[in-house]
């Protein structure tokens, strides 16, 4: 029962965070949202980090979930990662563009919610290396390992998202570093 309270909140929780942004939502804001006294959402959560952090963990949590299930469908490691990058990177500044007043969430540069971050980032890229494995092991040349690949994918489109000017510029961009990173994972008998 109290699980069933805590993910009604933090499905409330993440619409009233993009309407307002963190620092502008209150505890108030949060519990109205989610049908809940003031009081009764502190016996579920201590502050508004923690409902942040449970809203951001829930989110990755869907999107880590959304990719699983698209990726065995898919039959070549290029759509493969566009729709990696498309799920995790360009879906939420998607979201985010729809939302003007929500833009300290994509700075995201909460100290409290680093961890949450970092362990999505880390699951996020254990993914991307599981495409890549296969092409590095064909490859006729290999610099970085598949993690370490996955690794500099993911901190180029954080940069990137920050430059995008729309989504569209966003996908052009990961297309380029995708196209870049294929070609250096040419197989052997290819070169």
């Amino acid at each position: 029962m109290r699980d069933a309270k805590k993910a009604k909140v933090l499905e409330a929780a993440q619409g009233v965070f993009f309407r307002y942004g963190y620092r502008r939502t209150t505890m108030g804001d949060l519990a109205a949202a989610a049908g809940l006294s003031r009081p009764a959402l502190y016996l579920l959560f201590c502050n508004k980090e923690e409902v942040f952090r449970g809203v951001l963990g829930a989110f990755t949590a869907r999107t880590l979930d959304d990719l699983r299930q698209a990726l065995p469908s898919l039959p070549t490691p290029e759509e493969k990662l566009r729709t990696a990058f498309e799920l995790w990177a360009v879906r939420p500044f998607t979201l985010f563009a729809a939302a003007p007043d929500a833009k300290d969430l994509v700075d995201c540069g909460f100290d409290f919610a680093r961890g949450t971050v970092e362990e999505a980032t880390a699951a996020f890229e254990a993914e991307l290396a599981a495409i890549l494995a296969p092409l590095w092991a064909a490859a006729s040349v290999r610099s970085l390992p598949p993690d370490q690949i996955a690794r500099v994918l993911t901190r180029a489109v954080h940069g990137f998202k920050e430059s995008a000017a729309t989504p569209d510029d966003l996908r052009t961009m990961i297309s380029g570093l995708v196209e870049m990173v294929l070609g250096s994972l040419r197989p052997a008998s290819s070169t």
